[in-house]
């Protein structure tokens, strides 16, 4: 969406570290009005400020580049300033707005310095950019980005959450604090997500392994770094990752050093990535030794953006796992049936239930225990474990092949690849994934 206007009025006596005060107090710079920093303007300013913002961003993800277009519509070279403030919902954590701006002077993307206004009804982060020259009568496109990093690169923030950003651009004249021109932007905020598709329902404990896909979907414009994909499992199974040459590799098992947490295995390694509009399947086996409980148990998988040294810190997406039953006698185990579990039903896809995204249930705030129940996540051991190789992606087809027999799981299986954002609906619903369903958003770790 993108609109223009044009203020022209005689000089008020106030000078732009004036009108930063405002915002300093935390004052709302995205005033309904689009006359909201109207006064009396020296009559030698013109300007005019058309913007052109993102429609989304994706939450925790890397910034998305969009445009702001300043005109000087004078006689004369002009000096200008935008100020910039993003509103979010309470609870918004500090570091979780980033807006940067390419230099027209030297072509260097730079920072725009924020402070944070955190509030019972709103949090605010206000800045501007530096001086930016327009000659008389022409036009500068300023080519900027903003994101919602969610907390600092391997310190992501565990806890807040907020389905939209509402950014405020605003066109002046350093040292005047006139008002030349005012654009408010609405910008979504998506998630990326992860599901598993045709679970069976039972494994034989010290048998074959069972053998299914796992889904990470990324529908929004952001990329993800520093990206953790993450399967929770029973301490007594061993999880086998197939590569591109159709080898399997068996990830480290990774404990956050809390009595009866689950391990967690990084599926593409620690910190791995996944670009814009992508959905990547990994193909995935589990086998249960000699030892293990008979009965129910949980297969979860759980997103972590920009962990830091503890493990299953940071950012955090939980969607709804698989339950399998283990079980002694071979007959009992019909592997072909997949499990019961919204993992295979359709999905929906990640980020499109704005009310899943924020996680902020309190039953809901943890990665899946031993027991199938929630607990609260605190900081583990000091040690950091090795992270695993990552996979390797290759090309297969959209959709695998229903799951396999014991003897056959152990040479077949898909590897995992990435696809174009406009089949990973049709490719998540042809794997059978189950609408995600947010676990969590940890606590911001101290």
């Amino acid at each position: 969406m993108s609109s223009t206007t044009r203020i022209r009025r005689s000089r008020r006596a106030v000078v732009a570290a004036a009108t930063l005060g405002v915002l300093a107090l935390g004052g709302s710079l995205a005033l309904p009005a689009q006359t909201a920093f109207a006064g009396a303007l020296h009559d030698a300013y013109h300007g005019a400020l058309s913007v052109q913002a993102p429609a989304a961003v994706g939450f925790a993800g890397q910034p998305v580049a969009f445009t702001e277009t300043i005109t000087n519509t004078g006689t004369e070279d002009t000096s200008y300033t935008l100020l910039l403030q993003t509103t979010t919902e309470a609870g918004t954590p500090p570091h979780a707005i980033t807006i940067d701006y390419k230099d027209p002077a030297d072509g260097i993307w730079k920072s725009v310095p924020l402070d944070f206004y955190p509030g019972s009804d709103e949090a605010t982060y206000n800045g501007m950019t530096g001086a930016i020259v327009v000659a008389a009568g022409k036009s500068v496109k300023l080519d900027m980005r903003i994101g919602a990093p969610m907390g600092l690169p391997h310190d992501g923030a565990s806890n807040g959450g907020f389905h939209s950003i509402t950014l405020a651009s605003r066109l002046t004249v350093p040292g005047t604090g006139d008002n030349l021109g005012e654009q408010v932007s609405a910008i979504t905020v998506d998630s990326i997500g992860s599901s598993l598709a045709h679970v069976p329902a039972t494994a034989i404990a010290g048998g074959a392994p069972i053998e299914f896909d796992a889904v990470l979907a990324n529908p929004t414009p952001s990329a993800y770094t520093n990206l953790g994909d993450v399967l929770f499992v029973d301490p007594h199974a061993t999880v086998q990752v197939r590569q591109a040459d159709g080898s399997w590799t068996t990830p480290e098992k990774v404990s956050d050093g809390i009595p009866d947490d689950k391990p967690g295995v990084y599926l593409q390694g620690r910190d791995s990535s996944i670009d814009a509009g992508k959905t990547m399947v990994t193909r995935v086996r589990v086998s249960y030794d000699a030892t293990t409980p008979l009965g129910a148990t949980s297969i979860d998988p759980c997103l972590f953006v920009n962990e830091g040294a503890t493990p299953f810190r940071g950012t955090t997406t939980c969607s709804q796992g698989s339950t399998v039953k283990v079980v002694a006698d071979p007959a009992q185990a019909p592997t072909q049936t997949p499990a019961q579990t919204p993992g295979n039903t359709p999905a929906q896809a990640p980020g499109n239930t704005p009310a899943q995204i924020l996680g902020n249930t309190a039953d809901k705030n943890a990665k899946p225990a031993a027991d199938t129940t929630t607990a609260q996540v605190q900081p583990a051991a000091d040690t950091k474990p090795a992270a695993p190789a990552a996979a390797a992606p290759v090309t297969v087809p959209a959709a695998p092949a229903p799951a396999a027999t014991g003897a056959e799981l152990a040479a077949t299986g898909s590897a995992f690849d990435t696809v174009k954002a406009g089949t990973a609906a049709a490719a998540i619903a042809a794997l059978g994934a189950g609408a995600l369903l947010l676990a969590r958003r940890l606590r911001r770790q101290s």
